[in-house]
């Protein structure tokens, strides 16, 4: 018998990340250094927040020069609604679009690394290019975002207890990837936007708050699939491993990159990417399974023996192997 396999954890050491510097400013290494996280790439002066005003705004006096605004200073009005300054800053008008636009008061912005690697390129006042060793972990479904930010772990817990967590967190979430536990259902979305959020990773989640994760362009990570379903127990004790090392959420690529140090004893859990990857294999005793049948449908478990067209699975709170039909689950590797 042969079942499909998913590699939810796969090691790649040739991987190239490119940190940049959000606006033109000065790098401090070059091609062929060595780096490790908190080391420091260069630096620059950046706005940290635009704010573009629609036509219909009658700023305070016409101009086309930029202007600086004290906090609190009257910037015009949208019908009616005063609107002021909330920082210092400067306010412009935009020539192409036609819209004025406030810019708050650029601040020094300080790039690090952010993982153990070597310079490959570097192109001048712009961006470094890193050859790096990440652990990838697959994502089942992903809003189509990039960010990058430390990862915050919480327990497998309630959704009462995901709340709690996430509001106790309230003062410290601002950019960073959180895993919620093994369900993020519509409110616990939300709330992470709320609290500006970057990113969150959960075993499942709702498709209502998944759509609403795409339309404000925020970054979910799904491990398992839809509905109420559990996170793979490797992928968990991973990220325990790793909590509060800054990490990458491709979207686009549908994978999380977790940046290792390369020493041995932190590679020896994660699996070496070969090429060409085999897609199925034969079924054997032992196995780690994921099961496509009700009631068990989304649950993971151990193959207790193979029979001529299915399987016998023995899951935690179960009594004995359930039997599952060939092909209502895939292998986990």
């Amino acid at each position: 018998m042969l079942a499909p396999i998913i590699r939810k954890i796969v090691e790649n050491k040739t991987v190239m990340v490119e940190r940049y510097l959000p606006s033109k400013g000065n790098l401090f290494v070059q091609k062929g250094d060595k780096l490790e996280p908190f080391q420091k790439l260069g630096d620059c002066m950046h706005s940290l927040n635009t704010v573009y005003f629609p036509k219909d705004f009658e700023p305070v006096k016409f101009l086309r020069e930029k202007v600086y605004f004290q906090k609190g200073n009257p910037l015009g009005k949208i019908g009616a609604k005063k609107i002021s300054a909330e920082e210092n800053g400067y306010m412009s008008f935009d020539a192409a679009t036609g819209e004025y636009f406030f810019e708050e008061m650029p601040v020094k912005y300080t790039l690090l690394s952010g993982l153990w690697g070597e310079v490959s390129d570097v192109v001048p006042e712009s961006s470094v290019l890193i050859k790096t060793t990440v652990t990838e972990v697959d994502l089942v479904a992903c809003t189509n975002t990039f960010s990058f930010g430390e990862l915050v772990v919480f327990p497998n817990p309630t959704e009462i207890l995901e709340k709690f967590y996430l509001e106790s967190f309230v003062k410290t979430t601002e950019g960073k990837i959180v895993y919620v536990g093994h369900y993020a259902d519509v409110d616990t979305i939300r709330k992470a936007h709320d609290l500006k959020i970057s990113a969150i990773l959960a075993g499942s989640a709702d498709p209502v708050g998944f759509s609403f994760a795409k339309s404000v362009n925020m970054g979910l990570g799904v491990l398992s699939g839809f509905g109420k379903l559990e996170t793979p127990d490797h992928i968990y004790k991973l990220f325990n491993s790793v909590a509060y090392r800054h990490v990458f959420f491709h979207g686009d690529l549908g994978v999380l990159r977790i940046p290792m140090s390369g020493e041995s004893d932190e590679n020896a859990a994660v699996k070496k990417k070969k090429a060409p990857f085999k897609v199925i294999k034969k079924v054997t005793k032992g196995q780690k399974v994921q099961v496509l049948q009700k009631p068990h449908f989304g649950k993971m478990g151990i193959i207790d023996r193979v029979s001529v067209s299915s399987i016998f699975v023995r899951f935690d709170n179960e009594l004995g192997p359930v039997e599952i039909d060939l092909p209502n689950f895939y292998i986990i590797e």
